[in-house]
């Protein structure tokens, strides 16, 4: 046997040598598997978190107009504008076109709402006015959850 292993020692360590290559093989592939699941994750984790703050800004947004806050609604409405073009520029590829229609149609509520206030907190908003604003608010607000929801439904199951 020791015969046999010192003629045949290269081929031997050969065989171990593609032994070891393989199973190198194997191992690399499955980590590059769980570090590319583990980035999806957190990626799916942080546009949960943009959405849970842009869905809180909405909700203050509510808030704000139905205390006659207007001036602090307008200022929140300018952060989730700001918020909402974030959102679709930096997640634009991960959206899904419904929740990507559902943010152009958000912010087109918020340019309304930013539009009638500054002009409102200039001089008296009228009670119509007042109506209408709080119900595109709410509906902003409905919507932003609604894309929290999504984005919190993503990440729980491992969807992109």
């Amino acid at each position: 046997m020791s015969d046999f292993i010192v003629r045949n020692w290269g081929n031997l360590a050969s065989v171990a040598g593609l032994l070891f290559s393989i199973l190198a093989f194997v191992f690399a592939k499955r980590a590059s598997t769980a570090a590319r699941e583990a980035r999806d994750a957190a990626m799916r984790q942080s546009l949960g978190e943009d959405m849970h703050g842009a869905s809180r800004f909405a909700q203050e947004i509510v808030t704000y107009l139905r205390d006659d806050k207007s001036e602090m609604a307008l200022l929140r409405i300018g952060d989730l504008m700001n918020q909402a073009s974030f959102i679709l520029a930096r997640w634009e590829t991960r959206l899904s076109e419904k929740s990507r229609n559902n943010l152009v149609d958000g912010a087109a509520e918020l340019r309304y709402m930013h539009g009638a206030l500054t002009k409102g907190v200039r001089g008296a908003l009228g009670e119509t006015k007042k109506a209408r604003l709080a119900k595109a608010a709410q509906r902003v607000s409905s919507m932003f959850n609604e894309e929290r929801g999504t984005a919190a439904k993503a990440a729980e199951l491992g969807d992109n």
